[in-house]
């Protein structure tokens, strides 16, 4: 199972190895460059002190044997040696620590005049030698113009020295890892806990006590805005279980009453069949209506609550507003209700199924509960739909609840045809295709407004 906290102290403790290598391994560079350079320096005072002390007395090159054991070139001394050559290859001197072996020759040591070179000293070991040109200065006669010295120094000393910086870098390096792995590793397990604590805080959450929420003031400021997203989510989602919660009871309860009609008429024929009538039958197809009429209005809102986008075409404003008159037209003779319409000309893109569904339960819900004798104003254009009518009966603070799933102001679930949805179903279907539907009390009319496209409320 991944860890923040282990991942965290990993990362970091490779960032600081590789940085803690990089800066031991340009260290080591660096001294190993100062040391050698010191090594080399030494090797041209000593080649120098030479120089000052050679002379040619009677014809012969001579160096001064005081000088050669002050600059180390003593028998007692094996590991420090010199060796001068003519311009022809000749050996002409040679430190007491050589005997009477030669030192090899580097492979620039006729082509240039002075250089360094890495090369095996007569017992074995790896040295370092430096060579240089020169004229004794009083070879008067030019004999021995183009003798070089050739000194050579043991190095082990030097490889020593770097072996151990190397070694103290390693040893200071991996201790200095180990050290601050555990140090992060307690550091980032404080830093996390805040973490820790809201992950175990979301794990109590009961999904049957969402009120209950995370407390935002005892987090550090990173995760408040987490822990308060949090809390905002979960009540969205309590709100919604309860609005589930009773849609569900809610449809239960608006089909059992028609099921219940529907075995009744059943059992009667079955049991009776010779007092089954014609009106028997006709009340039975008036129930199957209504559940037809509940399951399409059901139908309509789980299309509207799903999250695939909507089919839009164009839609004739005139002719959808017409065809629902049209079928109220009983109800509204019945009911002596008079419609001022203000409908505009063209069309508007929309989905047919539901822009149907706004017209025809806003004007079925205003035709059902308007005062009778009254007069119902419906409003249409491109980007705005509304009916206004008298509402009697309603008061501002049902207004919150006008738009809740078969809430209906009248406590009675006995009125045919209407199960609460109409208006669920308008605003469901109006935010499914992009708009917003809104209700306002005008003294005692009630006006439901559709809108899409932008337009600011009226």
């Amino acid at each position: 199972m991944k860890s923040i906290r282990r991942q965290m102290a990993l990362s970091i403790g490779a960032a600081a190895a590789i940085l803690l290598i990089g800066g031991g391994a340009g260290l080591h560079l660096t001294l190993s460059k100062t040391l050698t350079g010191q090594f080399d320096k030494s090797l041209v005072t000593k080649a120098q002190a030479l120089l000052i002390a050679s002379e040619i007395d009677d014809g012969e090159f001579e160096i001064d044997l005081d000088v050669q054991a002050f600059a180390g070139f003593g028998s007692s001394s094996p590991g420090d040696y010199f060796e001068v050559y003519s311009e022809a290859g000749l050996a002409l001197s040679r430190s007491p620590s050589l005997g009477t072996a030669d030192l090899p020759l580097p492979e620039n040591l006729i082509s240039e005049l002075s250089g360094f070179a890495d090369l095996v000293l007569p017992d074995g070991v790896t040295g370092r030698a430096y060579w240089e040109t020169f004229t004794p200065s009083d070879d008067l006669e030019g004999h021995f113009r183009g003798t070089r010295i050739l000194v050579a120094s043991d190095t082990s000393q030097l490889r020593k020295t770097l072996r151990t910086v190397a070694f103290v870098i390693l040893s200071f390096g991996g201790g200095a890892i180990l050290a601050s792995l555990a140090v992060l590793y307690l550091v980032i397990g404080l830093a996390l806990k805040p973490v820790g604590r809201l992950s175990a805080d979301v794990q109590r959450i009961d999904v049957h006590r969402l009120s209950t929420g995370l407390v935002v003031d005892g987090f550090p400021v990173e995760l408040q805005g987490v822990a308060a997203k949090l809390n905002e989510l979960l009540a969205r989602l309590e709100v919604s279980f309860a609005r589930e919660r009773r849609f569900t009871s809610d449809a239960a309860h608006e089909l059992r009453t028609p099921l219940a009609e529907l075995r009744a008429m059943t059992e009667l024929g079955a049991t009776w069949p010779d007092e089954f009538t014609a009106e028997h039958g006709r009340e039975m197809l008036e129930v199957l209506a209504e559940l037809e009429s509940l399951l399409e209005t059901l139908s309509l809102l789980a299309k509207a609550d799903s999250e695939v986008s909507p089919h839009l075409e164009p839609v004739d404003l005139g002719a959808g507003v017409r065809e629902s008159l049209e079928r109220l037209d009983v109800d509204l003779k019945r009911r002596r209700l008079t419609v001022d319409s203000e409908i505009s000309a063209g069309s508007v893109l929309t989905d047919p199924v539901l822009w149907r569904a706004i017209v025809a339960n806003l004007l079925g819900n205003a035709v059902t509960y308007a005062a009778e004798g009254s007069t119902l104003r419906v409003c249409a254009s491109p980007h705005l739909f509304s009916v206004e009518n008298d509402a009697p009966d309603l008061d501002p603070p049902d207004l919150d609840r006008l738009f809740e799933r078969f809430w209906r102001k009248s406590s009675s679930r006995t009125e045919k045809g209407h199960s609460g949805l109409g208006l669920s179903v308008v605003r469901a279907a109006a935010t499914f295709l992009g708009g917003e539907c809104s209700a306002s009390l005008r003294g005692s009319r009630l006006l439901v407004e559709v809108r899409w496209g932008g337009m600011p409320p009226s």
